[in-house]
């Protein structure tokens, strides 16, 4: 996926979202305001019908100088009310004194703040009490009326969507551009494999057109020579297969090692030797320190044999000029280290983390003679998994670069 076009399709989506989230916004206020009217309008029509009994003397003082209620049927009067016009709620009441500036009852002494403060004040003069005070029924709601608390519920859900929809989207993105990123290494996979398997061909092809030539046949020393070319190349290729069918064995979750006793130690000695021609003809050199004592390790030989090659070999692809490979093996309580280090190309920052992705290739810059398929570290990293280790690679550009394999012993 190009990055302007990711670029475009995220900002038209970041637009949207937020838009959305504005409007909900809007909404919600909309609707606190509309439910604050509506809640406020049904506490009044209550309120009017207790005031109006109240003043209509329907609720007597006990004594007629002191103005002291029948509280607890102002309490059941003012729910009951309330329940009628649609609130369930139970309010803090109180009957304040506004000459005096003190309560002369609240149903809650501990809400007398919040009484004071309350917008819900009502002035009443109940009949029978001779007095130029002026008396009010205060109520306070100790918490939102439901309208409200639905209201931001609503809210908290569309912005609770908002998100999700944004991380689905952000996760399509991202697959989507892996998908094209994976669909890029398999096209260059194809046409790798494709050059990597027409030279050889094209190789043995014209071996077997020398050894028709009568002359050629004849020559017992040039005969062997073109045999020889033929074996090289026919094993070449069948290692390539054989490469691409184990890493795609190893990929299978059922797939299991043949552990043995096996010799760290003669697997490097060995690696080495089938090199030597390779680096004389580079003009450069393998050095092995072999320090690991005792030198066994219970592994699959097949695979940790491959492991040790396909390092030693992406090390000499990778290096300019004559290959200075470093094999290492050493051991502590735990585990069983390999490491293999070049003073090749060494591996930018940005490409370390994926160069054990299968198909995965770094770019060789001006080096246009490095072959391969991508799938060498990858196949490192499966063996490293199935043998329940790990592997770590430290590299800088120019300088080479070191990978160590640990291995529980």
């Amino acid at each position: 996926m190009k990055r302007w076009f990711s670029v475009i399709v995220i900002s038209i989506f970041a637009m949207a979202a937020v838009s959305l989230v504005v409007i909900q916004l809007v909404q919600a206020r909309r609707t606190f305001s509309i439910s604050d009217n509506m809640f406020n309008v049904s506490v009044s029509t209550a309120m009017d019908e207790v005031i109006r009994q109240l003043n209509g003397g329907e609720l007597q003082p006990e004594h007629q100088e002191a103005a002291v209620f029948h509280y607890q049927d102002l309490d059941s009067l003012v729910t009951e009310e309330l329940i009628l016009v649609g609130i369930d709620l139970r309010p803090v009441v109180g009957i304040y004194d506004g000459s005096q500036g003190s309560f002369l009852y609240t149903s809650d002494p501990r809400k007398e703040m919040l009484l004071k403060e309350s917008p819900y004040r009502y002035s009443f003069q109940p009949i029978g009490v001779v007095s130029s005070n002026q008396f009010f029924v205060i109520l306070a709601f100790p918490r939102s009326p439901f309208p409200q608390v639905d209201s931001i519920l609503y809210l908290y859900m569309s912005l609770f969507l908002v998100v999700v929809i944004a991380v689905l989207f952000l996760i399509s993105v991202r697959t989507v551009a892996n998908q094209r990123r994976l669909d890029k290494m398999k096209n260059e996979f194809i046409s790798n494999m494709t050059h990597e398997i027409k030279t050889p061909l094209s190789t043995i092809s014209l071996a077997c057109e020398m050894l028709q030539d009568n002359t050629v046949a004849q020559d017992v020393d040039s005969r062997a020579n073109f045999v020889g070319i033929i074996a090289d190349e026919n094993a070449r290729m069948r290692l390539l297969v054989e490469t691409i069918l184990q890493s795609s064995k190893m990929s299978n979750s059922n797939y299991h090692l043949n552990p043995t006793e096996v010799d760290v130690n003669k697997l490097v000695e060995h690696v080495s030797k089938s090199f030597r021609l390779t680096l004389e003809g580079r003009g450069g050199q393998m050095e092995t320190h072999l320090d690991a004592a005792p030198s066994t390790l219970f592994a699959d030989e097949l695979h940790l044999t491959n492991l040790i090659y396909n390092l030693v070999d992406n090390g000499i692809k990778y290096s300019t000029g004559a290959p200075h490979i470093i094999v290492s093996t050493s051991r502590n309580h735990h585990h069983f280290l390999i490491s293999v280090q070049d003073h090749g190309i060494g591996i930018p920052k940005a490409d370390q983390k994926h160069v054990f992705e299968k198909f995965y290739r770094v770019s060789t810059g001006n080096v246009h003679n490095v072959k391969g398929f991508g799938i060498g570290l990858n196949y490192v990293a499966q063996v490293v998994r199935l043998h329940h280790g790990s592997i770590s690679l430290e590299s800088e550009v120019g300088k080479g670069t070191t990978f160590t394999v640990s291995l529980p012993i």
